[in-house]
């Protein structure tokens, strides 16, 4: 088997730059391949991820008593004792001015989010979400397309220790009910619709049939994403518009919880029964995506990260992960194959920073 040449292949000064050679300086490793850095990373357990918690500054509430206490699959136990919040690192590492979200959409429409409105809705949601009774442990689930609402709400529900689950508005109610009823959730977050392929999908029937299947809820958020007026009828449970949750001027504040308490859950594709779900806790995805953000994709402040997903593929909680390291992300609704190319952003609606 021939193996093809690489597309590109960086100069030695863009490899000694690089964050993963970086941090071989930091181990100790300076002047080593990668063979030997990958090699000492699988055969040095503790050693390695220890080095992951230094060189990204973790900053945990409580200290972790050691980094691997029980070495066995299943049932090993990383870094007993540390408490943290994803939420709180996601959160850090940008300057109140700085592009935290670029969303685009396949109309050609663009617009930013600064890491101060960021913050800012992050909060104002978790305040609502607080206020409806959701707390660590909670689930909070949203229908949703790819746009910063989404990364608002999983960023807000994470903050309070709550645990997030969402997929796309393709899904039927029925399909999206097969998962989220597993989770007996206590607040579902729904837009009025989506884009995709020159059409504005109206998704308003559909996210009021889903929350009807969902008897835990206390509350639904409605978001408006594409324009459409929300039907008046009576509903099993209050509706809050999406205007009145991210309104309000609060403290964000968050929640210490245990390196593996749940962060979200993401779902088998269904082919065989219910589809699975699949659990991850604020401190493995916080360490695994700093080492694959951080390390691998060499991503930093000023860089940028666009990957073509929707909500229910894993690919869109790595997006989100983006900000963990500084970087600002890109969302984006509709087909990859847009009619016509983004046009130049502006600031998201109702904010100017």
């Amino acid at each position: 088997m021939t193996v093809p040449d690489p597309f590109t292949t960086p100069d030695q000064q863009t490899v000694a730059d690089s964050h993963i050679m970086d941090f071989a300086r930091h181990v100790g490793m300076e002047g080593c391949d990668y063979a030997s850095l990958h090699r000492w990373s699988v055969t040095d357990l503790e050693s390695f991820w220890g080095a992951v918690w230094e060189y990204f500054g973790i900053n945990a509430d409580t200290a972790y008593e050691r980094v691997l206490a029980k070495e066995k699959m299943p049932g090993a136990r990383w870094f007993p004792g540390a408490t943290l919040n994803y939420a709180h690192h996601a959160l850090r590492n940008l300057a109140d001015d700085a592009v935290a979200i670029i969303a685009l959409d396949e109309t050609g429409s663009c617009y930013e989010v600064t890491a101060r409105r960021l913050r800012a809705q992050v909060a104002s949601v978790a305040a609502t979400l607080c206020d409806l009774g959701v707390g660590k442990g909670d689930r909070v689930v949203g229908y949703l397309p790819n746009t910063p609402h989404a990364i608002v709400a999983f960023l807000a529900a994470a903050s309070l220790g709550a645990v997030w689950s969402v997929c796309g508005q393709d899904y039927a109610p029925k399909a999206a009910a097969d998962r989220f009823a597993q989770l007996e959730p206590t607040v579902l977050i729904g837009a009025d619709g989506y884009l995709f392929n020159g059409t504005a999908h109206d998704r308003r029937e559909a996210t009021l049939e889903l929350a009807d299947a969902l008897p835990t809820l206390k509350a639904t958020l409605l978001v408006d994403h594409v324009g459409l007026p929300w039907p008046s009828r009576a509903y099993p449970s209050p509706m809050v518009p999406w205007e009145d949750v991210v309104t309000r001027t609060e403290e964000l504040s968050c929640t210490p919880v245990p390196f593996d308490h749940p962060l979200w859950v993401v779902f088998s594709s269904g082919t065989s029964g219910l589809p699975k779900g699949i659990v991850h806790g604020h401190g493995g995805v916080l360490l695994e995506h700093l080492k694959t953000l951080g390390l691998h994709s060499d991503l930093g402040p000023g860089d940028r990260l666009l990957w073509y997903t929707t909500t229910h593929w894993m690919m869109w909680n790595l997006v989100a992960s983006a900000l963990l390291t500084g970087a600002t992300t890109c969302t984006y609704d509709g087909s990859p194959a847009p009619l016509t190319a983004p046009t130049l952003c502006g600031s998201w609606p109702h904010a100017t920073g």
